[in-house]
């Protein structure tokens, strides 16, 4: 295999920048002069170098933490025959591929110093509505899935950021405010189409290629290969109306209440009512940081408006909220409601935890000590912590443990310590920010399985392989083996090889 430097790529680009070279576009050189020269002359689409004024876009991840991670060079491909031509040419050269739809990944694994392979104009999507099915590209994202289908009959489960890759939601299992009814996105997928470590662009479903199938439904990317197409089974629109609720109080008694009741009331809540919880740490006052916590829960319900009432009845009991909604919302209106557009870039990090039973109350309240104790507490650097209700239920249940990668059924809640801070903040923000989750998570650990969210990564668990897939990781492993023994696909958190 042919070596190449990052000295050799950083000079031949410079000098292609410069006009040194390389015959079309930006570059003007003789063809067996550079190694990124061969790529860029086999590609359908278009090369990037550092110094081309396209690059800094192409190769900027959303999360502000990783910018400074920079790719040797961005591959926007034009067709699944280019994403072929890249692997092959990272393979023949030593460069490690990463592949770039959303590039939304928590803990930066869509950015790298390699190659990044960027498959975003696979994004197209085509809706079958005779057979309730539709086959999107790579790349598309939320936001082309919703486009396809809002006013429509059918419906796919999935994420609430217009912005996220689709490939990267389902390849890690794909919650939001659909999952307890509808289940998540990756136990829709009926098929998939890969380009693998050899090369090769195979076709994936639960006959042809099945391990690599059962992998790409819970796995998450970047481990054995880059997934140019899926196709997934839609779930009919089941109600021309949803029952929604919004709450909202303040200060940090009320949110250990309402955090400890909306515990209690997972468990015993039917498929049909899906919800969160929330406190965020807010700017001090006068009344002090406890009381400067603001507090939220919301959801809707496929019934009425009624039994929505009687279902977060415990809520209001808890505590009185300031604010408080309950109506009957058209079914499209809600979804529409709970996408959300990315406004400016900045950087975040979060923990997960699942849980399969109720905090106990010195937890909850441990929490919320910990949340007026949030070191920053600005608009834009703030700390929170989430209950998801999203993770469990029969619908998402019917599945067992082992039957997809995906391994977390048979839960409650998924907790959720989440940061924010400006990307021109100090270090020392972040660092701060972090440390606090890992307080957080530590309270949360000992009273819930060790299991965390893969498409949530986070760089600091120490546990990860086991966190994220549990009882399939020795599976995957075989996976691994079988499609990418060389590891070529890889990052922090892949699937290792042995």
């Amino acid at each position: 295999m042919n070596q190449i430097s990052r000295r050799k790529f950083v000079r031949d680009g410079a000098a292609a920048t410069l006009g040194v070279g390389w015959t079309t576009g930006l570059f003007a050189c003789s063809p067996t002069d550079s190694a990124l020269e061969v790529l860029n002359r086999k590609l359908r689409g278009t090369l990037l170098l550092p110094k081309d004024p396209r690059y800094n876009a192409a190769a900027t991840t959303a999360n502000g933490r990783y910018h400074a991670i920079r790719p040797l060079a961005v591959a926007q491909c034009e067709d699944e025959a280019d994403v072929v031509t890249c692997v092959n040419w990272c393979t023949e050269f030593g460069v490690q591929p990463v592949a770039r739809g959303g590039g939304h990944s928590y803990a930066g694994f869509s950015a790298t110093t390699g190659l990044m392979v960027d498959i975003r104009r696979l994004n197209a999507i085509a809706i079958d509505a005779k057979n309730g099915t539709a086959v999107t590209g790579g790349a598309a994202l939320n936001r082309d899935m919703f486009d396809k289908s809002v006013n429509g009959p059918f419906i796919l489960p999935a994420g609430t950021c217009l912005g996220v890759g689709l490939g990267g939601l389902v390849l890690g299992g794909g919650i939001g405010y659909n999952t307890p009814w509808a289940g998540l996105t990756s136990d829709h997928l009926k098929a998939s189409r890969i380009v693998t470590a050899k090369g090769d662009l195979l076709d994936l479903d639960a006959s042809t290629n099945e391990d690599l199938f059962w992998a790409c439904r819970g796995g998450a990317g970047g481990s054995f290969g880059i997934n140019t197409s899926f196709t997934f089974d839609l779930v009919k629109v089941p109600v021309e109306s949803v029952a929604y609720y919004r709450f909202e109080w303040r200060g940090a008694d009320a949110a250990a209440v309402v955090l400890a009741a909306f515990d209690q009331l997972l468990p015993k809540a039917p498929a049909a009512f899906n919800a969160v919880a929330m406190a965020q740490a807010g700017e001090i006052g006068k009344g002090g940081p406890r009381e400067a916590i603001d507090v939220m829960s919301r959801g809707h319900y496929l019934g009425p408006v009624d039994d929505l009432r009687d279902l977060v009845a415990p809520l209001l009991a808890a505590a009185n909220p300031t604010k408080r909604t309950v109506e009957e919302v058209p079914f499209w209106d809600m979804q529409k409601a709970w996408t959300s557009e990315e406004t400016e870039s900045h950087s975040f990090g979060d923990i997960s935890r699942y849980a399969a039973e109720p905090l106990p109350e010195k937890a909850t309240n441990a929490l919320i000590e910990l949340l007026a104790e949030c070191p920053s507490r600005s608009e834009k650097a703030n700390g929170s912590i989430w209950s998801l209700g999203w993770v469990g239920g029969e619908v998402v249940d019917r599945f067992g443990p082992a039957e997809t990668a995906y391994v977390h059924r048979n839960m409650s809640t998924l907790w959720r310590p989440t940061t924010v801070w400006p990307n021109d903040a100090p270090k020392s923000v972040g660092d701060e920010l972090q440390e606090w989750t890992d307080e957080m998570i530590a309270v949360i650990a000992p009273f819930t399985p060790g299991n965390s969210y893969q498409n949530f990564p986070n760089r600091s668990l120490v546990n990860w392989q086991e966190a994220y897939y549990g009882e399939n990781l020795a599976r995957l492993i075989e996976v691994k083996r079988q499609h990418d023994k060389g590891n070529v696909f890889r990052n922090p958190q892949s699937i290792p090889v042995g």
